[in-house]
């Protein structure tokens, strides 16, 4: 403290006030903070989700000074799925990624709640918007979570989760990685992918013929095969794969993109 003093006097006055301010601010912004470490389980019971809400939900969460690091482990009908993010309190952008989608977030203390605010982008007009609020119990014993979410166009919607406080044992390893037919309905051109890679896949391909999911599949009913573009897609894929095996040695040098260039129908000439 001392030195802080004697190096403050040293500095001209208006540069003196202006670190006073900030380093005031860093402290006030450290002081709004809650220690949310833990191992904690969803409470199904209380929480509210908006639509159909998983089988299991586990987040495990470490907090180091102004680092948070959050494991979200989320089971539904098609297995488990996790999720790691790190989250750091400040005006700098925290950058994740979900569901292998580039994710980029603004985090903040108010009043002792977390509030992280993100968007994540998995194609062309194709933003996940979800505005987080995590708060702590008075006893400590109980974690809630109320997220606002909206997809591209679709109606927003909100949900609560309220998780229990459990022992840092209760936290299971990892399950092995799942593969895309293992984790998703009706697999046909896919199988071997890790599952974890289906949505970069997707999005390669959303971003390769300018269109959005819709252009494929039926919306939240992705296995189905009602649509043209789907089944024609798969015809596609084993087309690019055959010439890629026998051209480029199995290397993927041949893509949506090779041909499309952003537009549904293949270019013929150069624009």
């Amino acid at each position: 403290m001392i030195g802080c003093i004697l190096v403050a006097a040293a500095m001209t006055a208006p540069r003196a006030i202006a670190i006073g301010i900030l380093y005031a601010v860093s402290i006030l912004a450290q002081s709004g903070s809650t220690d949310l470490s833990g191992v904690w389980k969803r409470n199904a019971e209380k929480s509210k989700p908006s639509g159909r809400g998983p089988l299991e939900m586990w987040v495990k969460i470490d907090q180091d000074g102004s680092e948070i690091r959050m494991a979200m482990r989320v089971r539904s009908a098609s297995g488990m799925e996790n999720s790691d993010y790190t989250f750091r309190p400040g005006p700098e952008e925290n950058k994740n990624k979900m569901h292998g989608a580039p994710m980029t977030s603004h985090t903040r203390w108010e009043g002792g709640a977390l509030l992280i605010d993100s968007v994540a982008t998995f194609g062309p007009k194709e933003d996940l918007r979800l505005n987080e609020r995590w708060t702590l119990s008075a006893d400590g014993q109980t974690l809630s979570f109320v997220e606002k979410h909206q997809f591209a166009s679709e109606p927003a919607a909100e949900d609560l989760y309220v998780f229990d406080r459990m022992t840092p044992a209760a936290w299971q390893q990892e399950e092995k990685p799942k593969l895309a037919e293992e984790a998703f309905k009706n697999i046909q051109v896919l199988k071997g992918l890790p599952a974890e890679r289906v949505m970069p896949v997707m999005q390669s391909f959303a971003r390769g013929l300018g269109v959005e999911c819709a252009y494929c599949h039926v919306p939240n009913e992705f296995d189905k095969d009602d649509l043209a573009p789907k089944r024609t897609a798969r015809n596609m894929i084993k087309m690019t794969r055959s010439i890629n095996d026998d051209r480029f040695g199995g290397a993927n040098a041949v893509t949506c993109w090779t041909c499309h260039r952003g537009s549904t129908k293949p270019l013929t000439t150069a624009p």
